[in-house]
């Protein structure tokens, strides 16, 4: 039999080990895209609002973040054009939103109404799939995959900049970027 201290424990390992770390990939697109600073994301929020905390923690001071909180997958054209109107420079793909996430059919229509005017990003390699410019995170091993038809890093220059990864803290709240809650359903 468990104690109560035993089972927060655990629960607390468990919240930890399932928290999604953003901010290397955040990072490397801030490096590639200098300036941007209006992030955004299409999502179920009430499914996801953990990822969402997550995402948020790992963007810089002063940044934006733009979530357009989608419930059925016929809201998705809706939403590509309100991330437009809101003017997002930067996508983010959530790794487990039940909608829209990493190697879904949905995230690939998203990002395929947004290509050429924004630039979407993913922590798994099943973002490449999507037709994001690129993906970091414990999926792809922390290494920097992207895809060079949209990307052009010149390699032969080395290393873009050292990303320090940091694990996520457990029971720390959203992070110094604004957030800009969008719901669709009325």
């Amino acid at each position: 039999m468990f104690r109560p201290t035993t089972l927060l424990a655990l629960a607390a390992l468990t919240t930890s080990l399932v928290a999604e770390d953003f901010g290397p990939v955040v990072k490397a697109a801030g490096i590639v895209y200098q300036g941007m600073n209006h992030f955004g994301v299409v999502c179920n929020y009430g499914r996801s609002q953990d990822q969402v905390a997550d995402l948020q923690r790992a963007l810089p001071d002063g940044s934006i973040l733009t979530v357009i909180d989608v419930r059925h997958p016929m809201q998705v054209g809706r939403a590509s054009t309100m991330i437009q109107q809101r003017r997002v420079e930067l996508l983010a793909l959530l790794p487990r939103d039940p909608l829209i996430c990493d190697g879904s059919d949905l995230a690939t229509s998203l990002v395929a109404k947004l290509k050429g005017s924004i630039p979407a990003f993913g922590t798994t390699p099943a973002a490449l799939k999507n037709g994001c410019v690129m993906a970091l995170g414990q999926a792809t091993n922390w290494e920097l995959l992207f895809n060079p038809k949209l990307l052009d890093l010149d390699l032969q220059r080395g290393v873009i900049e050292d990303v320090t990864i940091t694990p996520w803290q457990n029971g720390t709240k959203g992070g110094p970027a604004t957030l800009d809650l969008v719901f669709q359903y009325k």
